[in-house]
């Protein structure tokens, strides 16, 4: 799954993209003035117990891939904003808003205002999907230019998106049909998509006073949202293990930002965990929450999804427990499911399909 980090300038999006993934100072700064990636693997306590369990040759962790966009500009031109956000947004999952709440509240030239600056990222995401809509409904109203019937159900469904987002409203917001919803998944809104807000404070403030009332409007919004004192972090991250932990404990920071961020993505973009494994790999597998059990099939092999025939089901924690799939058997934990079971975060699977 991919996030793509979205700022305006000065945000720290950027020192923000550089702790997530693992890159030194030195290395942002070359890389400055074009997006970035980065493919981060990530953590799993539960996916190494199931090597151990198997003792298995092969270790596969699920990743995270994160894209390091251009700043935007506030009121930036449609062709500015084109240039920076549809280029991602095709294959973007999710987008991370990078959020400045450091600095001086005061200054006359550029005070700090969080939500204002929130209030204008959402806008520019907003705009991009209204030329996105208008686009669509002008090639429409051409193709039927020369039809007597002026009727096109797709063409109703992009006005009606496209007047939600001139009331400031989010696509995803709206009541759609199953058939609706997959149409407008085929343009990549980035409304439809999951935003994080990352609130960027000073390590003078790290339980993030000043963003305040910017959480308040992402609340107020549905947003996820995570506080992050980016230059603090990045400045522990290039220390040895030993001392960055000591930092942290000393700062009262439960984690290092890495690992909350990560979780907090995989929370917004309602990340489930599925295993497989056995004597040669040990695997965790990611998908969407409600996906059934023929789709975590599909996203081993489409041979498993066109061929299902049903799984064998044990809940992480009774693997965890008992220590092999032939105990989870005899205890009576491992369950056979058909395709509509919906996959649970934890479960490991094993698939019997048709070649």
């Amino acid at each position: 799954m991919k996030v793509g980090f979205i700022g305006l300038p000065g945000s720290g999006k950027t020192t923000c993209f550089g702790i997530v993934a693992g890159r030194s100072r030195e290395d942002l700064h070359s890389g400055a003035g074009q997006a970035q990636i980065a493919v981060v693997k990530i953590p799993d306590p539960r996916l190494d117990r199931l090597a151990e369990l198997f003792s298995s040759v092969k270790v596969v962790q699920s990743e995270l891939v994160f894209v390091d966009c251009m700043a935007l500009n506030k009121g930036e031109s449609a062709s500015g904003r084109e240039s920076k956000l549809t280029k991602v947004a095709t294959d973007a999952d999710a987008f991370a808003l990078v959020i400045q709440c450091f600095g001086d509240m005061d200054h006359e030239a550029n005070p700090l205002d969080p939500r204002a600056d929130l209030q204008a990222l959402v806008l520019e995401m907003i705009l991009t999907d209204i030329a996105v809509c208008e686009a669509r409904v002008e090639r429409i109203d051409h193709e039927l230019s020369s039809s007597r019937d002026k009727t096109n159900w797709e063409r109703d469904l992009m006005l009606r998106v496209q007047a939600h987002l001139e009331t400031e409203g989010l696509a995803r917001e709206m009541t759609l049909t199953a058939d609706e919803e997959r149409l407008l998944r085929g343009f990549s809104l980035l409304t439809m998509k999951p935003w994080l807000a990352v609130f960027n404070v000073a390590d003078s403030d790290l339980e993030g006073e000043r963003a305040d009332d910017a959480r308040a409007w992402a609340i107020e919004r549905g947003l996820s949202h995570i506080t992050v004192a980016a230059e603090l972090e990045s400045e522990l991250a290039e220390l040895p293990e030993d001392e960055r932990l000591e930092f942290l404990a000393d700062y009262g920071l439960p984690e290092a930002a890495r690992d909350r961020f990560i979780n907090a993505c995989n929370d917004a973009l309602d990340v489930v965990m599925f295993y497989t494994g056995n004597h040669k790999e040990a695997r965790a597998w990611t998908i969407t929450g409600g996906s059934t059990v023929r789709d975590a099939a599909g996203k081993i092999h489409t041979d498993m999804y066109d061929g299902f025939i049903r799984a064998d089901v044990i809940p992480y924690v009774k693997l965890d427990e008992l220590g092999s799939e032939a105990a989870c058997r005899d205890a009576g934990v491992m369950r056979l499911e058909g395709r509509d079971y919906l996959v649970q975060d934890g479960d490991y699977l094993g698939i019997l399909f048709s070649h």
